[in-house]
């Protein structure tokens, strides 16, 4: 059973078409007692998105149905931040005095190209694995510094076409760069996404590997959230049984929420499995 997907994309999102009172309806059917709107805002001028998130309409959306469905889950205004070290400065002049429940944080862009996305495979061009994923990790470490973000997502995306260009993820290369950007998560209050989209990109796991989730707890780190980056209403939960699983096999995480950016402990990883495990056997 999953008691929260706080990472979902709706028609607010450039890469998005779905109207968000779908995933409300069908997050009820399911008992999702907490749903958030984490919708891309991309501020590179030279990005295809670039400006096409509209503030005003996705908050005046949100408080309309947060008003409908109030006595049936618990819905959070939010976003996703495209980070780039070089517009800081627009990211801070985009996000402060807004009322976001919770941003989640994430590098999409390197060398001007969306390298996460479906047609990242460009950026790999001509580098090696070193290369992409040092870089990457760098922009990370950039990222987790600032004060813009309560949420880290998909901590290792760079797999998504990595793994198919340059083989198994192999975290010993990096580990003290990952260790790094960890610490950091845990000494600035941040948490770490369980996301679940890289099973549905067929990388038979979730973001983040399983080492670096198992790095996380050994630096002390005790929280996550829950998500599936849904970008269309048959994603929307999608493989979270699995991802919650796998982490458990980790670590008994405390689940959390962020309310004003506050964050509230909901669950325990392992009160979600006996949850569901019960709903079978009555069920039966």
């Amino acid at each position: 059973m999953t008691v929260e997907d706080l990472h979902v994309h709706t028609k607010f999102s450039k890469d998005s078409k779905e109207e968000p009172e779908r995933y409300i309806t069908l997050a009820i059917e399911r008992d999702i007692k907490y749903l958030g709107f984490s919708d891309h805002i991309d501020l590179d001028p030279t990005d295809k998105d670039y400006g096409y998130y509209r503030y005003e309409d996705a908050l005046s959306s949100y408080n309309m149905l947060k008003k409908k469905y109030e006595n049936n889950l618990n819905l959070f205004f939010a976003t996703e931040v495209t980070y780039q070290k070089d517009l800081e400065k627009s990211i801070e002049e985009n996000i402060s005095g807004r009322p976001y429940d919770y941003i989640i944080g994430s590098v999409h862009r390197l060398e001007g190209i969306t390298f996460s996305g479906a047609h990242g495979i460009p950026f790999f061009k001509d580098k090696d694995e070193n290369y992409s994923y040092n870089m990457y990790f760098d922009e990370l470490y950039r990222m987790v510094n600032t004060d813009f973000f309560q949420i880290v997502g998909h901590f290792d995306i760079i797999k998504r076409h990595g793994i198919s260009l340059y083989g198994n993820f192999k975290i010993e290369k990096y580990r003290e760069k990952i260790k790094k950007i960890l610490a950091t998560i845990i000494e600035k209050n941040m948490v770490i996404e369980i996301n679940s989209s890289g099973f549905r990109f067929g990388l038979g796991e979730q973001y983040p590997t399983d080492d670096i989730i198992k790095m996380y707890r050994d630096l002390g780190g005790r929280e996550v959230t829950i998500g599936s980056d849904a970008h269309n209403i048959s994603n929307f939960g999608a493989y979270l049984e699995e991802a919650i699983k796998n982490t458990l096999s980790i670590f008994d995480f405390d689940v959390i929420i962020f309310k004003n950016k506050k964050k509230t402990k909901v669950a325990r990883l392992s009160e979600l499995i006996t949850l569901k495990n019960a709903m079978e056997v009555h069920n039966d």
